[in-house]
C-alpha cells in the first residue's frame, strides 16, 4: 500500500470523534483539542485522499458518503491498534470482554449504567467497539453486540432487550407547521419508518420520501434542532433535547416495527458459551426490568 495512503493517527482519531460526536466543537471536548485543530487534522486528510468527507455549515457537520463509509473503517482500524497494544504490553485479560454498542445508544444509555456492571463484576474487563447495522461477530473478535433492527441476524443468538417506539420530533420554531408540510428526516437503518409511521396514524395522502438521511442518531437529532425538518426518533435517546425544548414532539409515540437486541454467535460446536457474555447479558436484562424506558 503506497505510504501517501496512509493517514496520520491523529487524523483518524479527529475524523472519528467528529462522526461519533457529530460536530466539531463536541469532537474537540471529546479529544481535549481546540476546535481548530480538529478541524485541521480532517482537512489535512480530507487533502491527502483528495476528497470531502464532512460537509461543514453554521447547521453543524455532517459525514459526506465516503466520509461515513471511511470514518467506518477508521474505527475499526483504530480499535485493532488499540487491542494490539494491549496484547503487546501483556495486558490481554482473560476475563475481557469485546462489546459492539450502538453509538447514541451506547453514550446515553448504556454508559450512565456501567458502573453498576463494573461494581458487580470488578474481574471483567470491557472493551467497547462502535457498530451500525450487521457484521461478522467472530471474524471481527467481538463477543456480544448491542443491535437494532427487526430480530434478524444469520448465525447469531438474538435476545429481546425492548421494542422500539419512535415519534416524530422537530425544532419548536417547526412545531406550528405540523409533519405533512416540513422536509422528513430519515435513518439509514430505517429506510421504511416513515412509511410505516405514516400509515399506522392514518395520515391522508403519500408518504414524502425523507430528504435527508442519517446514520447516527445523534446526527439526526442536530439536524433536527438545528430546523431542517422532521425527524423520527426513539423518545428515550433524545431525553435531552425533549427537556431543554430543542426538540418537541409533532404526533404520537408508536411501536416502529424495531427492537434494541442483545446478540451473541451461535454456539460453536465443542466450544462452551464465553462466561462473560452471560454475565453481561444477565445484567443487561436486570437494567432494562428495573426501569421504565420512556
Amino acid at each position: 500500500m503506497q505510504r501517501r495512503l496512509l493517514p496520520s493517527t491523529a487524523a483518524l482519531l479527529a475524523l472519528d470523534a467528529v462522526a461519533r460526536t457529530g460536530s466539531f466543537t463536541a469532537a474537540a471536548q471529546d479529544l481535549a483539542l481546540t476546535q481548530g485543530a480538529v478541524s485541521r487534522q480532517v482537512a489535512q486528510l480530507e487533502t491527502q485522499l483528495g476528497v470531502a468527507l464532512i460537509l461543514r455549515g453554521a447547521r453543524g457537520a455532517v459525514l459526506t458518503e465516503a466520509g461515513a463509509a471511511y470514518a467506518r473503517r477508521a474505527r475499526v482500524a483504530l480499535e485493532t491498534l488499540g487491542q494490539g497494544a494491549l496484547e503487546a504490553m501483556g495486558h490481554a485479560p482473560e476475563h475481557g470482554l469485546r462489546l459492539a454498542i450502538l453509538p447514541t445508544f451506547g453514550t446515553r444509555w448504556l454508559m450512565p449504567r456501567i458502573p453498576r456492571f463494573v461494581r458487580r463484576h470488578p474481574e471483567i474487563t470491557l472493551h467497547f467497539a462502535t457498530r451500525i447495522g450487521r457484521f461478522d461477530l467472530v471474524a471481527e473478535g467481538i463477543d456480544a453486540a448491542i443491535h437494532s433492527g427487526r430480530g434478524d441476524w444469520p448465525g447469531a443468538r438474538l435476545t429481546l432487550l425492548m421494542a422500539e417506539t419512535v415519534m416524530p420530533v422537530s425544532a419548536p420554531t417547526l412545531a406550528g407547521r405540523g409533519v405533512s408540510s416540513q422536509p422528513l428526516l430519515g435513518l439509514t437503518s430505517r429506510p421504511q419508518g416513515w412509511s410505516d409511521w405514516w400509515t399506522k396514524t392514518g395520515q391522508s395522502g403519500p408518504v414524502p420520501a425523507p430528504s435527508m438521511r442519517f446514520e447516527q442518531v445523534s446526527t439526526l437529532a442536530q439536524a433536527a434542532a438545528a430546523g431542517m425538518g422532521v425527524a423520527l426518533m426513539p423518545p428515550f435517546l433524545i431525553r435531552p433535547e425533549l427537556e431543554t425544548g430543542a426538540l418537541v414532539p409533532l404526533g404520537d409515540e408508536r411501536v416502529s416495527g424495531y427492537g434494541y437486541y442483545f446478540v451473541e454467535p451461535d454456539a460453536v460446536p465443542g466450544r462452551g458459551a464465553k462466561r462473560t457474555v452471560a454475565q453481561f447479558r444477565d445484567w443487561l436484562v436486570t437494567e432494562i426490568d428495573r426501569e421504565t424506558v420512556v
